[in-house]
C-alpha cells in the first residue's frame, strides 16, 4: 500500500523552491553606492578629468563619451560634461542593475562616485 504525501508538505516544498529561484536572480555581491559628505574642494582637472578619461571617454566599444556618439556627448570637452553634471550624478548613483546606470560597461569605485558627486554639489566648476 502506497502512502500519499500530504498536500501541505508539497506546497511548502514548492514555496521554498519558488523563493530560492526568485532570489537566485539577484546579485548580492554588487556594492551599494555610498555618498558621504565632501571633505574639501574637488578639482575637475585633478580629480574628475582622470575618471572621465579612464571610465567614460575610452576608445572602443565601451567608450560612450569619446565623441563617437556625437559631439555633444564628447565629455573630453569640459562644457559638454559640465552641462550634463546633474544627469551624470543621477546616473552614477543609481542602484546597480538599474536602467540608465552609468557607466554601461565597467564600474566606478565608491571613491570615484564620491568625487563626482562632490564636484557636482560644489557647482561643477572648471577648477
Amino acid at each position: 500500500m502506497k502512502t500519499k504525501k500530504p498536500r501541505a508538505a508539497l506546497s511548502a516544498l514548492f514555496i521554498v523552491f519558488l523563493f530560492a529561484t526568485l532570489h537566485s536572480c539577484v546579485d548580492h555581491t554588487l556594492p551599494e553606492v555610498e555618498v558621504d559628505e565632501c571633505g574639501g574642494t574637488v578639482s575637475f582637472e585633478i580629480d574628475i578629468e582622470p575618471i572621465i578619461d579612464s571610465k567614460c571617454a575610452i576608445e572602443g566599444d565601451g567608450g560612450c563619451h569619446n565623441g563617437g556618439n556625437g559631439a555633444s556627448l564628447d565629455w573630453r570637452v569640459f562644457s559638454n560634461f559640465q552641462g550634463k553634471a546633474s544627469s551624470v550624478k543621477d546616473r552614477i548613483t543609481r542602484a546597480p542593475g538599474s536602467d540608465g546606470k552609468m557607466p554601461k560597461i565597467g564600474t566606478l569605485t565608491n571613491d570615484q562616485i564620491q568625487l563626482i558627486v562632490c564636484w557636482v554639489d560644489q557647482g561643477a566648476n572648471d577648477n
